[in-house]
């Protein structure tokens, strides 16, 4: 009985921690509480000097979730999920932070250090949840930029 108990404590720890699918086939505009919300990515690698820090790799972003009327208050930033090749990262919890522009536009702000190739775009995938239903915002070949 033990043994049972055991390894069904297993399985739920582990469904309770596989991270959602990403659905890279969505496009960057969805509809959420009978309001069209858009998703427009700005990322960035700073090459500026800086005293004791390397930038080579800390990749910035900024997320804008833009809607034709006021966005659902129990709107929620689940993750980001970033891909370019085969490789995808993801960044979820504390590692993003959420500003309120105004009711129909918000920014989902970034930085996180990634082997990222900025010669070549990346996908960028948006996990939102309204209650119990959960949308993807996908933007696909997103320049990024240096700036010095």
């Amino acid at each position: 009985m033990k043994k049972l108990a055991t390894v069904s404590l297993g399985v739920a720890l582990l469904a309770g921690c596989a991270t959602q699918q990403v659905g890279w086939e969505q496009d960057n505009e969805v509809v959420i509480a009978e309001a069209t919300v858009t998703l427009k990515s700005n990322l960035w690698l700073n090459k500026m000097p800086t005293i004791g820090e390397v930038q080579d790799s800390t990749l910035h972003g900024a997320l804008y979730i833009e809607s034709d009327s006021t966005l659902p208050a129990e709107l929620d930033v689940e993750s980001i999920s970033i891909k370019q090749g085969e490789e995808t990262w993801l960044i979820d919890g504390d590692l993003l932070e959420l500003r309120t522009h105004s009711p129909n536009q918000w920014e989902v702000v970034f930085v996180w250090q990634f082997p990222v190739d900025a010669a070549q775009p990346v996908d960028v995938a948006l996990l939102l949840k309204n209650g119990d239903a959960v949308d993807w915002l996908v933007e696909k070949d997103v320049a990024i930029d240096t700036v010095y």
